[in-house]
């Protein structure tokens, strides 16, 4: 008895030992001095025109990014015109007017003594799309089961697609997309007259990479023929949080940037980077370089890029069906520029945006 109480103690003891011993490893990380990040967007849509000038932190750091405020921001045409950018909150810069397609410009930024510009670009012409179309596709992926063996999950449901113009001063178009999904709910009548219904909404993003399309390479086109923007399933009410809420169709809300084929470069990399996990054919991560240089010191790093955009915002319904047999109902909305919030519901009206 004596021995079998021995060997219980010595079992429980060695995996305790092995937990004690275990350390996590915090590798040391160099700490450099802080570099100037400059994100630009501009276009010729003031709302989507913006300058944010911050600063890097250290790799462990847990503190909220460090805006800088304070510098001087100008968007320079070549032939002349300057317009000075105006601090509307801390480390974000907006411009009372907008690029003009077809102009050439360049950024330019002071600050704490040091002078920063970007290279020149010309604003594309206004992007146009030809058609948008639904298709029936089945998308797959796949998933570990409760054993941790993958399994393959195939969603049946609706990919959107465009067709693009292309011509010799627009190639290059990036999109991003938002898909707002209608319900509605109908509470249960108890006593009295039946309860008022609530219309509701919620969005769904697509934009975890830049959705970029242009010519194939080493391929002469006139178009950009069936790229995809979004995928729906069939069963709207999986993007949906209660079984009560019934779908209602859906808004699509497209926009539409045409971009230099620099720009189109720039964030091809960028995807890349993003979308490596480490398989043997990945891109090696390497850094992506912007085209803004500090001319004061060029051997300061600069991280970001002057991008330049025109701009195009689509509105469409869509009532994708449940299979692929059933009637597709996709239509343009015309000046229906309402500022629809991400999620929301309303008591016996309809929003004033709401499509059936």
């Amino acid at each position: 008895m004596e021995k079998l109480t021995y060997i219980f103690v010595i079992l429980v003891l060695i995996p305790l030992l092995f937990v004690a011993c275990e350390e996590y490893y915090k590798p040391a990380m160099e700490v450099v001095p802080a570099i100037f990040v400059v994100e630009s967007h501009l276009t010729n849509d003031l709302s989507q025109s913006y300058v944010k000038l911050s600063m890097t932190r250290n790799f462990y750091s847990t503190d909220q990014a460090k805006w800088v405020t304070g510098a001087r921001v100008k968007l320079i045409e070549d032939e002349g015109r300057i317009m000075d950018a105006i601090e509307y909150t801390t480390g974000y810069f907006t411009f009372p007017e907008t690029p003009v397609p077809g102009k050439k410009y360049h950024l330019q930024i002071s600050f704490n003594g040091d002078s920063f510009e970007s290279e020149s670009a010309i604003m594309p012409p206004l992007p146009t799309i030809d058609s948008i179309y639904a298709q029936d596709v089945i998308m797959r992926g796949s998933r570990t089961d409760a054993y941790g063996v993958p399994a393959t999950i195939e969603t049946p449901g609706r990919e959107i697609y465009v067709d693009a113009p292309i011509n010799p001063t627009l190639q290059y178009y990036k999109f991003n997309d938002r898909a707002i999904l209608q319900w509605v709910y109908t509470p249960p009548q108890i006593v009295g007259p039946p309860p008022p219904p609530f219309y509701g909404w919620k969005s769904i993003y697509f934009n975890n990479l830049f959705n970029l399309a242009g010519p194939k390479d080493f391929n002469v086109s006139t178009s950009v023929r069936r790229h995809p923007l979004l995928f729906l399933d069939y069963q709207a009410s999986t993007y949906l949080d209660s079984v009560t809420q019934d779908p209602a169709g859906w808004i699509l809300i497209i926009n539409q940037y045409g971009i230099t084929k620099e720009s189109y470069d720039f964030h091809l990399r960028l995807n890349n980077q993003f979308s490596a996990v480490g398989n043997l054919f990945d891109p090696v991560q390497t850094q992506v370089y912007g085209n803004i240089h500090c001319t004061t010191n060029p051997e300061k790093l600069v991280l970001g890029y002057f991008d330049l955009n025109s701009y195009r915002q689509y509105r469409y319904y869509l009532y994708p069906g449940g299979a692929p047999d059933d009637k597709i109902i996709l239509r343009q909305l015309n000046h229906r520029d309402f500022d629809i919030p991400d999620e929301n519901d309303t008591t016996g009206i309809r929003p004033v945006f709401w499509e059936y």
